[in-house]
């Protein structure tokens, strides 16, 4: 496997939408990407905001910069993720999140997707620290984390809180660019 991010691009075409309609069919509404009437109409909307939201414009009141990206296999699309620039530490909703087709799951590839965007935090946007949340009955999103080595910080309202220094982890690679 050749696990990489793309960024979302105006010009990106349907087999992308695809890949969203499929995810929006997904019992868990916290990861799913868009929702569960997801259209292909809906697609070019779509895509706009997210350009517009990983640029910071025209943002909604309480929602931060987010770059969205679709996980790629070679070059099929086959999940979709995010990296918020900045988070309310105290409610849920990290820094990342990864949502990926059935057939991809449980592989590692999400700690795979987990550490190229902690890479892009650190080394592009300066995020010295990472907030990860977890529902608390999603054990193989737990799992993940103790993976990569994040530590859990709290639990509450139905969430698992983890943190990840990225100082720490990557200063031994050298300076951010």
């Amino acid at each position: 496997m050749n696990i990489w991010l793309k960024e979302v691009e105006i010009n990106d075409d349907d087999r992308y939408c695809d890949l969203l309609i499929e995810l929006a069919s997904y019992e868990d509404v916290y990861a799913r990407p868009v929702p569960s009437d997801f259209t292909k109409e809906d697609y070019e909307i779509f895509k706009k905001s997210r350009i517009q939201m990983a640029s910071g414009i025209n943002l909604p009141k309480g929602v931060f910069q987010t770059t969205t990206y679709y996980v790629m296999n070679d070059d099929e699309p086959i999940g979709y993720a995010t990296l918020k620039h900045e988070v309310d530490i105290t409610k849920p909703g990290g820094h990342l999140g990864c949502c990926l087709k059935k057939a991809y799951q449980n592989k590692g590839i999400g700690s795979i997707v987990s550490d190229q965007l902690s890479r892009i935090a650190y080394y592009e946007l300066g995020i010295e620290k990472i907030l990860y949340t977890s529902k608390n009955e999603n054990l193989q999103s737990q799992k993940s984390l103790d993976k990569i080595g994040a530590t859990l910080t709290s639990i509450h309202d139905g969430y698992h809180f983890y943190e990840v220094d990225l100082v720490k982890k990557y200063s031994k690679e050298g300076k951010r660019l």
